[in-house]
This record gives structure tokens, C-alpha cells and sequence, in this order.
């Protein structure tokens, strides 16, 4: 167990230095050091939190929401949203993150093909592209409001 656990943790340590690491995680300073993509997320954050307060009205009070609020917080939230996904310090990281999420997929692919008796030298996992389910990805943030 030991020794798998440190081969884990060497399979770690070389990751961080591959390309596709590297690559994103300058794509993610970047980020954080435009002043304008980050003033836009936090907007679209303002967005978020105002249309869940207005959608919470509902919830066993004598407030109804107000549904062309919420239809305007919708359009807001999403005309910012296009804004930051159009922003090309996001596109870079979007494409970076993908790049290095596909290949941790891959390497856990093969990881789980052997642990279910596959050859480790010729295993190829099937492909481990997105899925088209948001709910469990990290990648590009969009859950919508």
C-alpha cells in the first residue's frame, strides 16, 4: 500500500511539471491579474446572488417573486457571462484547463482499466473528453444562475 501511495504521489509531483500544468496555471494568473475579467466576475456573482434572493421570495413567505426581475437578473447574468467567456485571458485558460482535465482523465482511465485487470502497457482508456453533464466538471464554471 505504501508503495502505491508513493507512486501516487510521484505521479503528482510529475504532473505539475508537464506542459499542460504549466501552461494552465499561467492561463489562471493571468486571469486573476486582469482587472477588468474579475470585475466582470464579480458582477456576475452580484447577478447570481440577486436573482436567487428574488427566486427565494417564493419559498414559504408572503413574497411572490417577481418574475420580470427575474427574467432581467437571467439576461444580465448571461450578457455577462458571454462577456467574460468572449475575454481571451479566459479563453486561454478554458482551452488549458480542458487540456490538462483531459489528460488526468486519461491517466485515471488507464489507472481504473488495470484495477479491472487490463493490461498496463497496452490499456487505452476510451475517450475521456466532456460528457455534455456540467454538474460534476470543473472546468469552464458555467452553471447558469
Amino acid at each position: 500500500m505504501q508503495n502505491i501511495e508513493q507512486l501516487a504521489r510521484d505521479l503528482g509531483a510529475a504532473l505539475q511539471l508537464c506542459p499542460e500544468y504549466v501552461r494552465m496555471v499561467a492561463a489562471k494568473e493571468r486571469n486573476e491579474a486582469d482587472e477588468a475579467l474579475q470585475e466582470k466576475m464579480q458582477a456576475l456573482g452580484l447577478v447570481r446572488m440577486q436573482y436567487q434572493r428574488e427566486a427565494a421570495k417564493g419559498e414559504g413567505r408572503d413574497e411572490v417573486p417577481d418574475k420580470a426581475r427575474m427574467n432581467e437578473y437571467e439576461t444580465r447574468f448571461q450578457a455577462i457571462y458571454d462577456e467574460i467567456m468572449a475575454n481571451a485571458n479566459m479563453a486561454e485558460y478554458q482551452a488549458a484547463a480542458k487540456e490538462l482535465d483531459d489528460l488526468v482523465k486519461f491517466v485515471t482511465g488507464i489507472i481504473s482499466g488495470c484495477a479491472q485487470g487490463e493490461d498496463p502497457a497496452s490499456f487505452e482508456p476510451k475517450d475521456a473528453g466532456c460528457g455534455g453533464d456540467c454538474g460534476g466538471c470543473s472546468g469552464c464554471g458555467y452553471s447558469g444562475i
